[in-house]
């Protein structure tokens, strides 16, 4: 990629100094505001390591580079968190693409972003965080907006071309990437519930909502629970120690399944300031810091946990006010709070809307009648607390992390900010044996031993029985508030001493399951309910991971040695192996398959029977057995239930039930006629069927559905291998499956993606030696 010069700048300059100063820093000699400095040099696929003599200017690049790539995708997010979408896009539009949040209409999001991230929570989350994590954020609003100026100005005349000149399109300040912080910390708690939040109203009220919830009484969804309301959001992790790689070093692997699409998905960066950081890795885009990665002493990996983040309570109400509860014999007033909207109309004008909402001492009324609950009357009303919304710490959890030192630093990290907001996290260090994981984590402070007491009887069992751990409690009473550890980081929260992690020379993993199974032959147990289950059935994608670790171990996967390498560890990740075909797919065959039906059926038979169980591009019977399998998982399929002393194994084998095997034969028969309303040959290989989601672009794709028990799943993000050898600098091979930009004029909007489609992991430039090797472009920018 060659790098094009602003006009105004000499032809032989090499320091960009630019043409128009924004953001928040830069000025005249007299100004006495930030001034940043940074060399951006892309590498391979458009990586940008980013080399600054400040913090601040480390993100000073890191907020032009990642304006250069993806310029457009961020400018919505900033408008969206800024609560103005019905301002530009009107009131019902329903975004197309909010990652954690869901598809809300804009009306919707602008009240739900107004109320939850307003002045006073971004001024607590501002004053809580330290110096040099301001630094960082002020050098990124600056970066960013200084692009933002150049394309106002005309620069980059063919790029950006959805919103260069969008009026949306706007230089942001250090307040725009801090709300963009507390917005990601929320993604596994309120994020879920942003309709539910912003239609709370009382009943006087409901009549007069622009738009209401449900008001039947539906089945409570068990998705609706998930982090992004979605199953398939989520991550797998292997993290080796020396007693199971061959170096006798440790070995970690990190493979997040998330957003391909959106401000919520990865952005490759390698960030240095010399003496105090050289971190590489993924940011969630918007956040200064790398999020998940390694330096030359520590690599991390995360999965989405199993901890409850928030909890639900019901609020008895005071007769005659629906505004006020009882607590204790005593009314409480719940505090209003007025927010007006600018939306605009169908002729381009603008026009005010406002609402009243509402808040209890917990946090935001919430409308659960979607859920089945009833709507917010004259007797019972819901709220909601978010530990995330009290959580300021997570952002600096991350950005210590980025500078640790060595696996005992990291760990202890952890315990003293104990603010990461939802996920597991595993490690390893330089020169240490062990493999670590941790859920210390954020998680309410509900002991097992309150919910017989503050469980709402009824509707809280309804909820705990598809939520598992989610407990719907009595606001009526303060004994039902959170409890708060003696080792607890904030009010209401359990402590490091009371939150699970271990520690392992061979190894841990997690395919977002709870903690218990980390390392199955010592499982974790005795925690809060809240935080996670044990003694369960696993999902196929965790036995499928465990099963691939034990393969290698003991030498049954067909390659070299009996140990784990980053060598055989790229190919086991990638290998597609489909555990569900691989436990019961001769079993179904011998149940469907007749040599004297239909034609079409003994064609599918002979497809399935010959092919290898993965789900590699080339292989022909995949997309079958998934159109069956989709059909067929949630019957009594076993004839071995599940043993919680063989949870890797079981549940197993096809039962022999009669009536099991009529369903499956009506399932085979629908799921060929499926096939052929769709036009979708029998005998065609993955590569022709299945493809990358990529506007514009059509790259096959290998893997499948988590359900399934594909290990190597259709969200594969971004994902890293990273080992430390003796006398060496950090190794680490990298995949960015959704490639560096969303930009389709870029060379990097698909580049990546092919690569991962032909399982080309990139050996990573970590030094500048390799950096200067693999170099593409350099420019140095200033302000």
């Amino acid at each position: 990629m060659q790098y094009t010069r602003p006009a105004c700048l000499l032809a032989a300059a090499l320091l960009v100094s630019g043409c128009k100063i924004g953001g928040s820093g830069g000025g005249s000699d007299n100004d006495t505001s930030p001034s940043y400095s940074a060399t951006i040099e892309r590498t391979t696929y458009g990586i940008p390591h980013i080399s600054a003599d400040t913090i601040g200017g480390a993100g000073y690049g890191h907020g032009y580079a990642i304006a250069e790539d993806n310029l457009c995708v961020l400018a919505d997010a900033y408008v969206t968190f800024n609560g103005e979408r019905s301002r530009y896009f009107g009131p019902d539009e329903q975004a197309a693409i909010m990652g954690t949040f869901g598809t809300p209409t804009n009306l919707e999001a602008d009240f739900f972003f107004r109320f939850l991230l307003d002045e006073q929570q971004l001024d607590n989350f501002t004053t809580a965080q330290p110096d040099d994590l301001l630094e960082l954020s002020a050098g990124f609003a600056a970066g960013y907006s200084r692009y933002v100026e150049e394309i106002q100005d005309g620069q980059h005349p063919d790029r950006h071309l959805d919103c260069r000149n969008a009026e949306w399109l706007t230089t942001i300040t250090e307040a725009d990437v801090l709300r963009r912080l507390v917005a990601l910390n929320l993604a596994a708690s309120s994020a879920n519930w942003v309709e539910e939040i912003a239609a709370a109203q009382p009943p006087s009220a409901n009549a007069r909502m622009l738009r209401s919830l449900p008001s039947e009484e539906p089945e409570i969804d068990s998705d609706r629970f998930l982090l992004g309301r979605e199953a398939g959001i989520g991550s797998n992790t292997f993290a080796f120690g020396a007693d199971a790689t061959e170096s006798g070093g440790g070995l970690l692997f990190a493979n997040p399944h998330w957003y391909l699409l959106g401000v919520d998905r990865f952005y490759q960066v390698h960030m240095t300031v010399p003496g105090v950081m050289d971190i590489s890795g993924a940011a969630i885009m918007g956040a200064p810091m790398v999020l998940m990665g390694f330096n030359d002493n520590v690599a991390w990996a995360h999965t989405v946990s199993t901890a409850r983040r928030f909890t639900l309570y019901q609020l008895q109400l005071v007769s005659g006010d629906p505004t006020s509860y009882v607590q204790d014999g005593q009314n409480v007033a719940m505090t209003p709070v007025e927010i007006t909207v600018q939306v605009q109309q169908g002729d381009g004008n603008l026009q005010p809307v406002t609402r009243t909402m509402y808040r209890s001492e917990y946090g935001p009324m919430i409308n659960l009648s979607g859920l089945g609950l009833p709507a917010w009357g004259n007797q019972v009303a819901y709220t909601l607390r978010d530990a995330n919304l009290e959580n300021t710490r997570a952002f600096q959890n991350f950005f210590a992390w980025d500078q640790a030192k060595s696996l005992d630093d990291f760990y202890n990290i952890t315990r003293e900010y104990v603010g990461i907001p939802w996920v597991n996290t595993t490690a390893i260090g330089r020169g240490d044996p062990r493999a670590l994981y941790s859920d210390i984590t954020v998680v309410p402070n509900v002991p097992d031993s309150m919910l017989a007491t503050c469980l709402v009887p009824g509707a809280g069992e309804a909820v705990m029985a598809v939520a598992p751990g989610l407990p719907l409690l009595d606001g009526s009473r303060a004994a039902c508030d959170w409890q708060t550890d003696a080792d607890a980081a904030q009010p209401g929260a359990f402590g490091p001493g009371n939150l699970p992690s271990l520690f392992s020379r061979d190894y841990v993993a997690n395919m977002n399951d709870s903690y218990w199974l980390s390392n199955p032959e010592n499982p974790l147990t005795g925690y809060a309910g809240i935080i996670g289950r044990e003694d369960y059935e696993q999902s196929l994608r965790t036995r499928m991971g465990h099963t691939l670790v034990r393969d290698r171990l003991n030498a049954s996967d067909g390659l070299n040695g009996f140990l784990a390498s980053s060598d055989n560890l790229r190919e086991i990740v990638l290998n597609s192996r489909v555990y569900s075909a691989e436990r019961l797919k001769d079993s179904v065959l011998g149940v469907v398959c007749d040599a004297n039906g239909p034609e079409r059926e003994q064609q599918a038979c002979q497809i399935l029977g010959s092919w290898n169980d993965t789900g590699n591009l080339d292989t022909v019977g995949a997309h079958i057995w998934t159109a069956l399998w989709n059909r067929i998982e949630d019957l009594d399929l076993y004839a071995t239930a599940f043993d919680a002393d063989d949870p890797v194994n079981t549940p197993d084998g096809l039962s022999a039930d009669s009536s099991l095997h009529d369903q499956l034969k009506v399932a085979f028969t629908e799921t060929l006629a499926d096939l052929e309303n769709r036009n979708i040959a029998l005998n065609a290989p993955l590569r022709e069927v299945q493809f990358y989601l990529k506007p514009g672009e059509q790259i096959p794709q290998y893997g499948g559905e988590g359900n399934e028990g594909y290990f190597t799943v259709l969200r594969n993000s971004y994902m890293h291998i990273v080992e430390f050898p003796d006398g060496e600098p950090v190794r680490a091979f990298t995949l960015l499956s959704h490639s560096q930009s969303t930009d389709p004029t870029s060379p990097y909007y698909a580049d990546y993606t092919q690569a991962y489609s032909d399982k080309q992991w990139l050996a990573f430039p970590y030094t500048a030696e390799d950096i200067a090797a693999n170099l593409e472009s350099s420019i140095q920018i200033s302000e």
